[in-house]
């Protein structure tokens, strides 16, 4: 049994409960919006941004390809073992129309991206995205995360991180993309001096 100052505190207690409890806003009132990235069959956000090596691009220009955009960071070890299996697959597929992307998020210096690029050459453009406004556009919470996006502009594919193995996931997302394999002309260009590298 309590007796004075105890129960006096114990009252206090409840009665402070209770009135938080009526007071807590209700879920919808207290409903935090999450974004995510683009579902897909949705359109692309467009953007233009620079390149490391200078110059601008814009997702617009590359309408009629499919585009492979991979968000990435200097500090982020997934993203530096991912990167060499994107070139291979860029490798593979600049000739039937696949054009790869390299976005750098969190902010990194032009010479943290340069020192990066060294253990992990790739010959796709990298373009800077300070701010994070092309992250923003694609809600991206993860690094590295890919996005897979068609020549009419549309989201085909989304993988968020990366495992050991999912470039396979990525790639069978490009090919399913590209569609049935087309005969080339002869003079076809090297994937280098199409997209004018990093």
């Amino acid at each position: 049994m309590m007796t004075g100052r105890p129960r006096n505190l114990f009252g206090l207690l409840v009665t402070a409960t209770i009135l938080l409890v009526g007071a807590w806003p209700r879920s919808e009132e207290f409903a935090v919006e999450v974004h995510s990235p683009p579902a897909p069959g949705s359109p692309a956000p467009l953007f233009s941004s620079g390149k490391l090596k200078g110059g601008t691009l814009s997702l617009a220009s590359l309408r009629g390809h499919v585009v492979l955009l991979n968000f990435w960071a200097p500090a982020c070890p997934p993203c530096r073992i991912e990167m060499p299996e994107l070139e291979k697959i860029h490798q593979r597929y600049a000739g039937r129309g696949l054009r790869v992307l390299g976005i750098t998020e969190m902010d990194p210096s032009r010479e943290q991206v340069l020192s990066a690029l060294k253990e992990v050459a790739v010959t796709y453009p990298i373009l800077l995205d300070p701010g994070a406004r092309i992250g923003s556009l694609y809600a991206i919470a993860a690094h590295p995360t890919s996005v897979v996006i068609d020549a009419r502009g549309v989201v085909r594919y989304v993988n968020v991180g990366y495992l050991r193995g999912e470039e396979k996931d990525i790639e069978q997302a490009i090919l399913r993309t590209l569609g049935p394999r087309r005969k080339q002309g002869v003079g076809s260009d090297s994937p280098g001096a199409r997209d004018g590298g990093p």
